[in-house]
């Protein structure tokens, strides 16, 4: 190490390494462009002048790539493996999640495009050809139409998925806070005097959130007395005669669902909402009016999966996590008609072990 300087700089290491100070930048984020042998070279020149990066100058250029992007969009690829292109719009949640993502993109100079899997002639492999050649290495993985598993060229991307959809490979994940969603829901209803409560869902979407839904929904009944106590009701599909009998049977004075069918049964058989039963959904999407329960806040969640992947790509991380990370989001309530209002007087207190 020269002798009048403090630390060692990349340029110490490019010389000693024999290439350029720019390569030793990239070759020490482990950037896939750089070849093996060249990232071997240069991180042993490091280790040997005990190189370490400044945590000043990194900040700083955080900062500087945040306030001034670079000119010209890098795209994005929001990559989805719908039976037709569109098929992902079909969903609310979708939606908002591409939403969120888009417009933090633009504010951070970049473009959001959608790239489908399950084109004619499409493999994994040719997908990742097209992503490659085309320079984007970056890759958002929207809830699938069903619980799947990719096999993309990975080392070469970084890559966030939403939710528990994607089976395969275990990606950094970011997703709604089911588990405690439904904890606060449960709080909610019974400081509105409600007692028993009832749970009625798909089993399909109780499994695409990793059945967050019904083990916070176990929990919480556990801690009601054991007469109000509901067991929940989980459908194959949906079955209307299915749901009034096990609503006949017991008795509950509100219903928590994802299912609009609820509502629509309910009023069917002439059962009064909220007069007779509360219905409040647990999964409300940003742009739901009139209906009581918890929004998931995908918007949000679709700013900080976006934020979480361009930092990634700030840092060269590429390929798949060894320990993959989780953010998650905690629903909000959101008033409705559906449920009645808070009463001035609280029941038993009832304190979730989600909060």
């Amino acid at each position: 190490m020269p002798s009048n300087r403090i630390r060692s700089t990349l340029r110490d290491v490019a010389q000693a390494a024999g290439c350029h100070y720019s390569t030793v930048s990239l070759a020490l984020r482990d950037h896939p462009r750089i070849p093996g042998e060249t990232k071997s070279r240069i991180r042993e020149a490091a280790k040997r002048l005990g190189y370490r990066p400044d945590p000043a100058l990194a900040a700083l250029s955080a900062y500087r790539t945040i306030k001034h992007p670079a000119r010209g969009q890098t795209v994005v690829a929001w990559v989805t493996n719908y039976a037709t292109e569109s098929g992902w719009k079909e969903s609310a949640c979708n939606v908002d999640y591409f939403e969120g993502a888009s417009d933090r993109a633009t504010e951070r100079g970049y473009r959001l495009e959608p790239f489908w899997l399950a084109a004619p002639k499409m493999t994994p492999a040719r997908m990742s050809e097209i992503l490659w050649t085309r320079g984007i290495q970056g890759l958002l993985m929207p809830p699938q139409e069903r619980l799947t598993e990719l096999d993309l060229d990975w080392e070469k991307f970084a890559a966030v998925t939403f939710g528990y959809t994607l089976i395969r490979p275990r990606l950094h994940m970011v997703s709604n806070h089911e588990y405690r969603t439904m904890g606060a829901l449960f709080n909610e209803l019974v400081n509105r005097g409600y007692k028993r409560i009832g749970l009625v869902d798909l089993e399909l979407h109780d499994e695409r959130v990793d059945h967050n839904w019904s083990a916070a929904y176990s929990v919480e009944q556990n801690r009601l007395p054991a007469k109000n106590r509901l067991p929940p009701l989980l459908l194959s599909s949906w079955d209307p005669e299915a749901f009034l009998t096990w609503h006949k049977r017991h008795r509950p004075d509100v219903v928590v669902t994802k299912l609009p069918e609820v509502l629509r049964t309910l009023k069917s058989a002439g059962i009064r909402v909220p007069g007779e039963i509360g219905v409040a959904f647990h999964s409300l999407d940003e742009k739901t009016l009139g209906l009581s329960g918890m929004k998931k806040n995908s918007f949000q969640i679709g700013v900080m999966a976006m934020d979480f992947l361009i930092d990634m790509l700030h840092r060269s991380e590429r390929g798949l996590p060894k320990g993959p990370s989780l953010l998650m989001v905690e629903g909000v309530w959101a008033e409705g008609s559906t449920v009645r209002h808070a009463c001035a007087a609280k029941p038993d207190q009832h304190v979730s072990s989600t909060a």
